[in-house]
């Protein structure tokens, strides 16, 4: 099964469980608030908006946080990649993404980020005006929403408006704003903020079966990455805080010299044994103490 399709289906099981919600009365949620009666894995921006507005805090909501910061930390941004419905209506409306999309390491770095400065815009306009304004065109939360208004029209035979509108925002974003994802996703910019705490499930490359680290002139890893991480010289890339599981780099690896430990090992001196490499070779397998992506 191609990768593609692997994660088409985990983002339409994302939207099957808020089906089964909706058809059995589950009570566990939508992706913007997973769990059960009281206790639930939100979303952690929706949260966020959700106590500045209402100024209030409540233990539920914090459970619910602490819940998605544990997540994040084991896995990282792999919601982007295998749950957001963005990915998926891209593939739908056929929007590829063009290698000018994705993010130069400059572009990551703090103040320049520029989704974190819709984050910010997005916490004070919550603040403002006492209601969460972001989930009024997040895409996450209008697909839901358009998923519901379906669901009602069959059940309820419920037509309202949101039919249209939800919809026309959607495609808007998808396929209009090429660069959502990259430039303004304030949830990509939290969760990108937290995933800096994981340390599981990072891409590690394999030295000994490597082409790039044999000599080769290989770089499909990270020629087909979209966020923009180059695997082999971290000191000049995205940060891997940034990867979100998507395994294209897996994927694409001709040697399969890529995998996604749990842990992955620290980097071994190089034996003597392995192909001697040029120096800029050998330089740019290395990997920095806090970037762990090279295995003995």
């Amino acid at each position: 099964m191609k990768l593609a399709t692997k994660r088409t289906l985990a983002a339409v099981g994302v939207l099957g469980l808020v089906g089964v919600g909706l058809a059995v009365h589950t009570g566990t949620g939508t992706p913007s608030a997973w769990g059960i009666a009281d206790i639930a894995a939100i979303c952690p921006l929706g949260g966020i908006e959700a106590a500045i507005a209402s100024r209030t805090i409540v233990p539920p909501l914090l459970i619910g946080l602490a819940v998605v910061v544990a997540l994040v930390a084991l896995v990282g941004r792999a919601f982007c990649a295998w749950g957001c419905p963005v990915p998926l209506l891209r593939r739908v409306f056929g929007v590829k993404e063009r290698p000018a999309d994705k993010p130069r390491p400059a572009e990551r770095d703090g103040a320049n980020d520029s989704r974190n400065w819709v984050l910010g815009a997005t916490v004070l306009t919550t603040a403002a005006f006492g209601f969460p304004v972001f989930c009024l065109i997040c895409p996450v939360g209008l697909t839901v929403a358009t998923f519901v208004a379906l669901w009602r029209v069959f059940q309820f035979s419920e037509v309202t408006l949101s039919l249209l509108v939800f919809p026309l925002i959607l495609v808007l974003e998808v396929v209009l704003l090429r660069k959502w994802c990259h430039r303004f996703c304030p949830l990509g910019a939290l969760l990108g903020l937290i995933s800096r705490l994981n340390r599981t499930f990072r891409p590690a490359v394999a030295e000994d079966a490597c082409l790039q680290c044999a000599g080769g002139t290989c770089s499909r890893c990270a020629e087909v990455c979209p966020e923009g991480i180059d695997l082999h010289h971290p000191a000049e890339s995205v940060s891997l805080a940034e990867c979100t599981k998507c395994g294209e780099c897996k994927d694409v690896c001709p040697a399969h010299a890529i995998s996604f430990p749990f842990l992955a090992r620290k980097k071994a001196p190089v034996s003597e044994g392995l192909p001697a490499a040029s120096p800029s070779t050998a330089e740019a397998c290395l990997s920095e103490d806090e970037e762990p992506v090279a295995l003995a």
